[in-house]
């Protein structure tokens, strides 16, 4: 029995399952150090496939000056693929103690605050790379194992695919409702622009769509009170001039005359702690947040991030990150506050006082970011006409009321930013092939060596996610540490299902058929005509969502150089890497140069791709760059760069 036909299985058992996905599960299989050596070396850092991170850990210099070499804003503009790529080893890195990861005192320790106010939410301390919760497939933005997380049934983290479209869909539904209710557009919503506004939110995710109701920004006592948005949304109360009240919970007419808000939307959802039944929301609302949030909680890094905490006219909104999205300092800041700095910049204050200072560096998220928000999309593994067959299935059985086939992004004006993507990876099926294939489609334009955004228009097709958050009633309910029930969870995106697997909040379901059974309280309709439906019908509901796939991004065999074609001996820097295929160490200013062949141990004739150009490629030499003596502090900001002193650059 294949993997797809256990988890069609009506009948499936766990041992039965779990000998299936055996290698796909093991957080062995999630992490990634340094393998920088070439095989034959005698080294034992060594990996012949190239998948192992190649550079060096150096804390990157956050810069806006492009012109200044292996800072950020140099390698976004004018090496964006490098830029991607070390973001890409960012998220997959296993971080090490000299990195300042854990402490003798925070290995595996219970935090936060359930409903109740004391029970503990979370195992913390207790992973080493973002790749032990996502990294299926391997050195992927994938799903991965379920984890200790508000329930002793645990939380199963989904896959991050096409991350930037979901942050920019979030920030647009954002940027809709300031576009019609902020009519005098100074970025927050008054009391009387409230009042005035007739009837709900109603946004249409593509042109021509139904629209979606995102609930009403008017005040729930005309002047004064709190707005009824849907939960999704979070809002902060604000003066007369924008700025935040703190502490705040209403709009009182005095104090407060004012709201504003963010989306959150990375995480399943859950009550807050001393919250309402109603006060229910997603984790963070922004891929940066999302990146220094889990590098704090699972791996003690603590990240130290002036680019979220400037925040001008204190509106509660940050300027822009390099990547181009606004950050919410109102309810999400960095843990490292800096409130004390070295003069070159960087933050002296060592919040967990384990002498590892500036442990994530602002430049770490810029380049994090970076690679999150241009994370490849998910796929379909079938034809058009098999997928338009396939949603048309879902209309009918009512699931798209929720799940919500397509959004587009709109392009870039005075409300809303465009796709700040810089390329796409285009993934269909090859019929005759029978394979997944891509084509990297520029979203750029190059002025002199620099790669201009073009911040078009994109249509997200497949998304299936209305953006909301619905009580899901008995069959999704999760009875956490503290007794409270939880039954309002987000609308999962279901592109890239199969990459979810095993799927529900919990993780806990191990067939399609079972997900879809615990579908009660606003998705109880759509289950009785699913229960209803044929077993035609339903078989070819199980066929079309098994396309709905995640893929091993670097090995996909891709037209990279835009040629129309995939070749089968694909040339780059002199040496034949075989198939054409994404990887974008092909695609850096100075492409990476593989090893090729050479004799293995036993005497074979072997391709390694192992780098043979790894600081000239990888930018290790350029001045923002460079780490002399390797400790992790580059030399620009180490007092001593030719003495080791992983802690500060001297101790």
């Amino acid at each position: 029995m294949n993997l797809l036909d256990i988890l069609r299985s009506r009948t499936v058992t766990i041992p039965a399952l779990l000998a299936g996905v055996t290698l796909a599960t093991g957080t062995a299989h999630a992490q990634l150090n340094e393998r920088p050596y070439l095989v034959g070396s005698g080294e034992s850092a060594v990996d012949a496939t190239g998948r192992s991170i190649k550079n060096q850990r150096v804390r990157a210099v956050h810069t806006t000056d492009d012109s200044l070499l292996g800072g950020t804003a140099y390698f976004l503009d004018k090496d964006p693929f490098l830029a991607y790529q070390l973001g890409r080893n960012l998220n997959f890195r296993e971080f090490r103690k000299r990195d300042g990861v854990f402490d003798k005192n925070s290995i595996a320790t219970l935090i936060a605050a359930m409903p109740d106010g004391h029970t503990a939410k979370i195992t913390a301390r207790n992973q080493v790379s973002c790749g032990s919760c996502h990294g299926r497939p391997y050195a992927t933005p994938g799903g991965g194992v379920t984890f200790a997380k508000d329930s002793g049934r645990g939380r199963n983290p989904p896959h991050y695919f096409g991350g930037g479209i979901v942050e920019m869909i979030a920030y647009q539904v954002r940027n809709e409702l300031l576009a019609k209710v902020d009519t005098n557009d100074d970025g927050w919503i008054s009391n009387t622009e409230a009042q005035a506004y007739p009837g709900n939110l109603m946004v249409r995710p593509t042109p021509g769509a139904p629209p979606i109701d995102f609930g009403s920004p008017q005040l729930s006592e005309g002047l004064t009170g709190i707005p009824n948005l849907v939960t999704m949304f979070r809002v902060w109360y604000v003066d007369s001039q924008g700025r935040q009240v703190p502490q705040a919970t209403r709009v009182d007419g005095v104090n407060t005359l004012g709201y504003n808000v963010e989306m959150t939307t990375f995480g399943r959802g859950q009550q807050l702690a001393g919250g309402t039944n109603s006060n229910f929301r997603a984790l963070n609302p922004t891929l940066r947040a999302f990146f220094w949030d889990a590098c704090n909680a699972h791996m003690n890094l603590q990240a130290y991030d002036p680019t979220t905490l400037t925040d001008p006219d204190a509106n509660g909104v940050s300027i822009d990150s390099l990547p181009g999205q606004p950050q919410f300092p109102i309810t999400h800041r960095p843990p490292d506050l800096g409130i004390f700095k070295h003069p070159s910049g960087y933050s002296s204050t060592d919040p967990d006082s384990d002498g590892y200072l500036n442990e994530i560096s602002e430049g770490d998220l810029d380049l994090a970011e970076w690679f999150m928000l241009n994370a490849p999309r998910p796929a379909f593994a079938g034809t058009q006409v098999e997928f338009d067959s396939g949603v048309q299935l879902m209309k009918n059985l009512g699931c798209t009321s929720c799940h919500v086939p397509t959004w587009t992004i709109k392009t870039k004006d005075a409300d809303f930013t465009g796709d700040r993507r810089f390329f796409d990876l285009d993934v269909t099926w090859d019929p005759v092939d029978q394979r997944l294939e891509g084509e990297v489609v520029p979203l750029y334009t190059m002025v002199g060596d620099v790669y201009q955004r073009n911040f078009g228009a994109f249509t997200a097709e497949g998304f299936f996610s209305d953006m909301r958050q619905h009580d899901m009633g008995e069959g999704f309910q999760e009875f956490g540490y503290d007794g409270v029930h939880n039954t309002i969870w987000r609308t999962s995106p279901l592109w890239g299902l199969t990459g979810n697997f095993p799927w529900g909040h919990d993780g806990a379901s191990l067939t399609l058929r079972d997900v879809i059974m615990r579908h009660d309280g606003e998705g109880a309709a759509s289950k009785a005509a699913f229960e209803a439906a044929s077993t035609a019908t339903q078989d070819a509901l199980f066929d079309f969502l098994e396309k709905l796939v995640v893929y091993d991004i670097e090995q996909l065999p891709t037209d990279v150089n835009g040629d129309g074609i995939i070749e089968s001996h694909f040339v780059v820097a002199g040496v034949d890497t075989g198939t054409e295929r994404f990887n974008a160490e092909w695609l850096f200013k100075t492409p990476l140069q593989i090893q090729g062949q050479v004799v293995n141990a036993e005497g074979q004739t072997i391709t390694s791709f192992a780098g043979v150009n790894i600081p000239d490629a990888y930018g290790e030499l350029l001045p923002y760059r460079k780490d002399t003596d390797s400790d992790g502090w580059p030399d620009v900001w180490d007092v001593s760069p030719t003495l080791p002193g992983f802690k500060d650059g001297i101790h």
